[in-house]
């Protein structure tokens, strides 16, 4: 199975930019569409962690369902601080998001890995948070199928990833998140959002992966005390895609950009390296091209 992963979207409402006019995230977005749509082989599913919008409007989420009309690919959301929770159950009409109650909190089933969905936002605060309710529904859905492959999405990583700024909060709203999180040893990934940097790190021993935004990335500034200087740069757009094969989950990141080959294959070297024992390609003196 082929897990593709966005996150950070940000979309607006059309004819607008992002962050004081300076980010045209609707355009990246289709740039990002593009490159999931191209892919081979293609992903079983996308899946967005949120700040799917960037003020939660209902103009944007109109927009937001025009984008994603043109991606080719079955995808599931997931909600972020950016977005609003009631304008975007009344706005975004997908089978994944029918029936959700208070939080935006879902299973798929229906792929080989599970992916459960988590909402980590507050209606006070951009910051993470994850009640005692949340809490316990993932727990009730994790003890549902205690041996089976699972993923579990949620937009605000539940740790600290060492930028001061994102980092203000402090990890402690995820304490019983990541209690529950290490009582399951079938969990692969935990897959975020919201800092807009590729990182990664054992959350309650699972590997949790932040996934970078298809827009505007946050300065990487890892100071002690204070982030200091610009807080987003124009670094490449990028996605990750999460591979389960052979029991094994291997997640690659990749930019939206194509970027020339440097080395291109002709046919007959092509041909060469496919006649070319496993063997043989370790050997230095058998490659003769």
């Amino acid at each position: 199975m082929l897990i593709a992963q966005i996150t950070d979207t940000h979309v607006v409402a059309p004819g607008m930019r992002a962050y004081q006019d300076q980010v045209d995230t609707n355009a990246m977005m289709a740039k990002a569409i593009d490159r999931l749509n191209a892919l081979q082989p293609r992903p079983d599913c996308v899946i967005v962690t949120g700040d799917l919008t960037d003020h939660g409007t209902a103009e944007e989420y109109a927009e937001l369902v025009r984008q994603l009309a043109r991606l080719e690919l079955p995808f599931h959301l997931a909600i972020g601080n950016h977005d609003d929770r009631e304008t975007m159950r009344t706005s975004l009409d997908y089978p994944h998001l029918a029936g959700v109650g208070a939080f935006v909190q879902y299973t798929v089933e229906e792929h080989p890995v599970r992916l459960v969905v988590l909402d980590s936002t507050s209606d006070l605060h951009h910051m993470g948070e994850f009640c005692e309710e949340r809490r316990a529904w993932l727990e009730a859905r994790l003890a549902e199928a205690p041996d089976r492959p699972t993923i579990v999405a949620l937009h605000h990583p539940p740790f600290d990833i060492g930028i001061a700024m994102m980092d203000a909060a402090g990890p402690a709203w995820a304490q019983g998140l990541v209690k529950t999180l290490a009582r399951f040893p079938n969990i692969e990934r935990v897959l975020c959002g919201h800092i807009h940097r590729p990182i990664q790190t054992l959350v309650g021993g699972r590997l949790a992966s932040v996934c970078p935004s298809t827009a505007h990335q946050v300065t990487l500034d890892l100071g002690v005390e204070t982030s200091e200087g610009a807080f987003f740069e124009m670094e490449p757009p990028g996605f990750q895609l999460h591979l389960w094969r052979g029991g094994r989950m291997v997640t690659h990141g990749a930019p939206i950009e194509r970027y020339p080959a440097v080395f291109p294959l002709s046919a007959e070297m092509l041909a060469k390296m496919r006649a070319i024992s496993p063997e043989q390609l370790m050997m230095k003196k058998d490659l003769v091209f």
